[in-house]
């Protein structure tokens, strides 16, 4: 639109540290314009993830050192409840020093659940909450417990084994309750789940978390961003700063162009008053998304 040598004339964010502005204002021979950048890296499900990622890196350092991943079971989501939270930082701090470069170690999570019983006859059958009785971790118990239909109440995180000790401890607490249920008494029971700690590396220090966010709607997921960096966008331009507003706005793995485009095809020009221009960056391709061209 305006060719020449454009170069910074002002860094509004050095100049106002305290005020909310956009980040510069540039300038060829005949106009300025000053610039906003916004990075599209989610909702505010996924920015709420990347936050709790980051802060368990720093919390669950072991005072030993050392990088780590933890693998959790699957189905665990992040932010993860403080108590637990708290348990596997000791968990943690117990197993990180045992471990070289390389190795893992499995850290102890205690769950609890109940056996009740729908038939006291039949050949031996149990299922829980995750499984059926013929899946790998369930089919051992049929020549363990008694003769019967057992149905372990265990709700929570799928069953996550890293030895066959910790998998035998399990056996044994479910074989013992189901034995109590058919005396015809409540059968609670304890154990311990493991979660795989491997250590990384020894130049840096901090535990990175496997683990996922809830599912959500892609298409929401993108308006909702898209809609939320427009408004703080917005709210660096109100005040007139140059000639030309610009807010530019960068896509992410979880954010892609075509959809961003979509969602900018439903703005009103009056839900964009602040700005004159919006450009999309989506790695070396740029293009203009407001105000709209043939090209859109």
């Amino acid at each position: 639109m305006y060719g020449g040598v454009w170069s910074v004339e002002q860094n509004l964010d050095d100049l106002y540290p305290s005020k909310s502005t956009p980040e510069v204002i540039v300038a060829n021979s005949s106009v300025t314009a000053a610039i906003e950048v916004k990075r599209l890296a989610g909702d505010s499900v996924f920015q709420a993830y990347m936050e709790s990622v980051q802060s368990l890196e720093r919390y669950l350092a072991p005072s030993c050192g050392g990088y780590y991943m933890l693998k959790p079971p699957s189905g665990l989501q992040l932010p993860m409840d403080l108590r637990l939270r708290k348990h596997v930082r000791e968990e943690i701090e117990r197993v990180a020093p045992t471990l070289a470069v390389g190795e893992s170690g499995p850290i102890r999570v205690p769950r609890q659940g109940l056996i009740s019983l729908s038939s006291e006859f039949g050949p031996s059958y149990i299922s829980c909450t995750h499984l059926g009785p013929y899946s790998d971790l369930l089919r051992p118990l049929l020549d363990l417990i008694p003769t019967g239909r057992f149905f372990l109440v265990d709700e929570g995180l799928e069953h996550s084994f890293v030895t066959d000790e910790g998998r035998e401890e399990f056996y044994q607490a479910v074989v013992t309750a189901c034995w109590i249920r058919l005396e015809g008494k409540r059968a609670p029971l304890t154990w311990c789940e493991e979660w795989k700690l491997t250590k990384l590396g020894n130049d840096e220090s901090g535990v990175y978390v496997m683990a996922v966010t809830k599912a959500t709607d892609m298409n929401e997921s993108v308006t909702e961003c898209v809609a939320r960096m427009i408004k703080q966008g917005q709210e660096k331009f109100k005040k007139r700063w140059a000639d030309h507003h610009i807010l530019v706005l960068q896509t992410s793995v979880g954010v892609p162009a075509r959809l961003v485009s979509a969602v900018m095809a439903g703005f009103e020009p009056e839900d964009l008053k602040e700005v004159d221009l919006i450009l999309l960056v989506d790695k070396d391709r740029i293009v203009q998304c407001y105000p709209p061209t043939s090209a859109n």
